[in-house]
């Protein structure tokens, strides 16, 4: 009941509950039925109620089969003005018997509860949730005998009925929206929180007035709740703004640092690449000639030799290749040539075009595709 901004700057206990004293109150057990129970409960009210209703203060509590609740009221002039504006707006107004009602016998019983001030006898019937006559008298106007006697009488109940005597402090606080009664030593008694409206005492106005303020109390917690977290967020953010441009400083001087030493290891790689690429891609028209003039027939004549890097025919990769123009005069030495030139391990593939007879020679041409690996490998040995 207490608004977020008063529970913000106190400490985090639960909110008390003002009990007021229970001779003050005449308390009926009621049977109700369908949805309208508080129109139930002023109807049974002013039909034993000697005053009308508008006069009375009106509290009920109701059973968790909703078939029957505990009604409690008493005249406005049995509280007066100073008692009625030290209630605390912000807390539940009960008569404090209701903290007895967690104490129920597991049979017929009567429950007796000495106080500082007053006697209060609450008499149980077997299996029932609330107490079927209740009887509160000061303490120089009964004892514990002639009070459970009475309180058995309204009860119906028999003359011998179980009494037990108890004491302890009677208080209530508010635990997770429900109202939570109890008497120091054993038993609570609940009032969820759907049903504290009911359970006060005061004017359904007052009731009316303070769920507003409650709401709008939870509307305003809740946008200084967002605002307060927007705040941490943004200061985070700007934390973490922080912190990167530290970071991005420092690292932009680092690289600075490191600039020239880049510049080197770049200018490094750049050669090497150059010379892999040079040793790679080289033509090596001087190798390839070599190895295959080894194996060119003493009749045949080289006219002219070209060599290129080319992607070959069904190929995507670029290879070295060689042209060979030549001439023999003994025709049967081309084949002899061709064969030798394919048997070759650097040589990858070998074409010959058709060979033309000129008078005493035969003129033919050689492509030669050869494997750039074992070029470069016959190259070093050549060179050896």
């Amino acid at each position: 009941m207490t608004s977020p901004f008063s529970r913000l700057f106190k400490d985090a206990k639960p909110q008390e509950a003002a009990m007021l004293p229970g001779n003050r109150f005449f308390v009926r057990r009621l049977a109700v039925e369908g949805e309208d129970v508080p129109g139930q409960v002023n109807l049974a009210l002013e039909a034993i109620s000697p005053f009308p209703l508008e006069q009375m203060l009106v509290g009920f509590v109701t059973s968790s089969d909703g078939k029957q609740v505990l009604a409690y009221a008493a005249h406005r002039r049995r509280f007066t003005a100073e008692e009625s504006f030290a209630w605390p707006e912000d807390c539940q107004v009960v008569p404090e018997f209701l903290a007895l009602c967690g104490h129920r016998p597991a049979a017929d019983g009567i429950i007796v509860h000495r106080g500082d001030e007053r006697l209060t006898a609450l008499a149980w019937k077997a299996g029932e949730e609330l107490p079927a006559a209740i009887v509160v008298a000061e303490l120089a106007d009964a004892d514990e005998a002639g009070l459970a006697r009475e309180a058995a009488a309204r009860a119906d109940l028999a003359a011998d009925t179980p009494v037990e005597n108890v004491t302890g402090a009677l208080s209530g606080a508010i635990a997770e929206g429900n109202l939570v009664l109890k008497r120091e030593g054993n038993g609570t008694f609940t009032i969820p929180k759907k049903g504290l409206d009911d359970s006060d005492i005061r004017d359904s106005d007052f009731l009316a007035e303070r769920r507003k303020k409650e709401h709008l109390n939870l509307l305003l917690w809740n946008a200084a709740r967002l605002g307060a977290a927007v705040l941490a967020v943004a200061l985070v953010m700007d934390v973490a703004g922080l912190i990167v441009g530290l970071r991005t400083r420092a690292l932009e001087a680092a690289n600075d640092a490191r600039r020239p030493v880049v510049e080197d290891i770049e200018a490094s790689q750049a050669i090497t690449s150059r010379i892999l690429e040079l040793g790679v891609k080289r033509l090596l028209p001087i190798e390839m000639l070599a190895l295959v003039n080894e194996k060119r027939p003493a009749t045949v004549e080289f006219t002219n030799i070209h060599c290129e890097l080319k992607k070959p025919k069904d190929s995507t990769l670029i290879k070295p290749m060689m042209t060979v123009d030549a001439k023999t005069p003994n025709a049967g030495d081309i084949s002899d040539f061709l064969k030798a030139v394919q048997a070759m391990p650097e040589v990858e593939a070998v074409t010959n075009s058709e060979p033309r007879v000129r008078e005493t020679s035969t003129t033919f041409r050689l492509e030669i595709t050869f494997k750039q690996a074992a070029l470069l490998k016959a190259a070093e040995t050549i060179k050896q």
